[in-house]
Formats: C-alpha cells, structure tokens, sequence
C-alpha cells in the first residue's frame, strides 16, 4: 500500500470558509498534489463532530467503500473515471491518480467552470446518461463530485449511488451523509413533489429530487434538461 502518512487533509473553500468535501470518508492529497486519498475511516481533524462520527459504524463505512469499488468499476466500461493506483481493502482505502482539484474548486482557481472546461455542461449530461446506461443512478451530484482530467469531465465518489433498475432508498436513510445545508434545500422539494422523509424510493426518483436540489449549484437550464432527457 502506498504510504499515506505526510498526505495533507484535501478541503474545499465554501464561501471564503474551508469546509469538508464529503461527510463520509476522510480524504487526503499527496505532497506532489498528483494522487488522491479516500479513506473510508473518521480521521477527527477531518470529521470533528462526535455525534456525527458515532452514527458512522463499521459496517456503513464497509458499505460505502464497497460501493465506491463496485459502481467505479461498472462506470468505467462507459465512461471517464479516475484511474485506481491502489486499494487496500484493510484500512478501507483507495488512491487515485489526481488532476490537482476537484472540479468545484477548479472552478474557484480558474473563475468559473467555463474556463477549466468550455463545453462541462455537455459532457455533464452525457456523464449523467452513460451511467443510466450502465444501470447507475448517482445522488453525489455536487462539483466536487467531479473532477476535470485530460478535457474530460470525471465523476468521482460513488459511494452514493444505486442500481438504476433495482435501488431503493430513504432520505432518513441517506441522512446521514447530506449536509446540513444540503437538507435545507431538500425539505421543500421533497414538499412540492409529496416525498415522505421516511419512506423508500425508486433510486430514479430519488435522483429527481437530488437533481432539484443542486440549482443553486448549477444553471437552472441545466438541470431542467437532466430533468427532461432521463425522464
């Protein structure tokens, strides 16, 4: 296994704060800014909130990790994903080969998202319609759920998705790992289109409210037209 140890914590920066990039594994950044860390455990300088990290067992974190293998793996027979230079199934680790930045904050660096990638909103939905094709359906739809390597756009974190013909699941469920801010946007949408917090749903259902979710991430063009081209 590669040794992660002199790695930094990778943050995001969320208006002018440094903020976490996903509420379930810790990542880390090699020194060379070339290799990425997901490691599925509660690093506490990553993760600081007891409460938070008691909910998070064993066997959630088992579980996410396998998913992030399995739909990687699925992902990429159809489409651009990141490179897997190491797996170490003990620790619950995996390092990617790294582009520098998630595509969130290769937006900050750049500007805007239309100087790291002119046509993102294209290859966007395309990404969105070749995971379909492989029976993905994926909810980590936030910017720095993707990343843009070599003129691609490149999703990563997969530990948040489910078979697009088969997968069920609850917000209550999947609460524990959407952001406070996250679930604010959710709970008039869940509202407007009557979904009960409590109650399982088509993953392809669930993927409309997620969808509805991100417009303050994305153009409202945009996601209209995701809305309307996976119907």
């Amino acid at each position: 296994m590669i040794d992660t140890s002199n790695w930094s914590l990778y943050w995001n920066t969320e208006n002018g704060q440094t903020v976490r990039g996903n509420l379930v594994y810790s990542a880390y950044v090699s020194p060379s800014g070339k290799h990425y860390c997901q490691k599925f455990q509660r690093d506490i300088r990553y993760h600081p909130f007891e409460e938070e990290n008691a909910q998070w067992t064993d066997a959630l974190l088992e579980d996410r990790f396998r998913k992030e293998l399995k739909y990687h793996a699925r992902a990429k027979e159809t489409m651009p994903v990141l490179e897997i230079v190491d797996v170490d199934e003990t620790s619950r680790t995996i390092v990617y080969r790294w582009p520098g930045d998630d595509f969130l904050m290769q937006g900050i660096h750049a500007g805007n998202y239309e100087a790291v990638l002119p046509n993102w909103k294209e290859q966007w939905i395309a990404r969105i319609k070749e995971m379909r094709l492989a029976n993905i359906v994926k909810l980590s739809l936030h910017p720095n759920s993707w990343t843009v390597s070599n003129g691609s756009l490149v999703p990563l974190n997969w530990f948040y998705c489910y078979d697009a013909d088969t997968g069920y699941d609850s917000f209550a469920n999947m609460n524990i790992q959407i952001s406070s801010g996250r679930r604010e946007n959710l709970y008039p949408i869940l509202e407007k289109y009557n979904i009960n917090f409590d109650i399982d749903y088509p993953a392809t259902q669930l993927q409309v409210i997620a969808f509805n979710s991100f417009r303050k991430n994305y153009p409202n063009d945009l996601i209209d037209r995701i809305l309307e081209e996976t119907k």
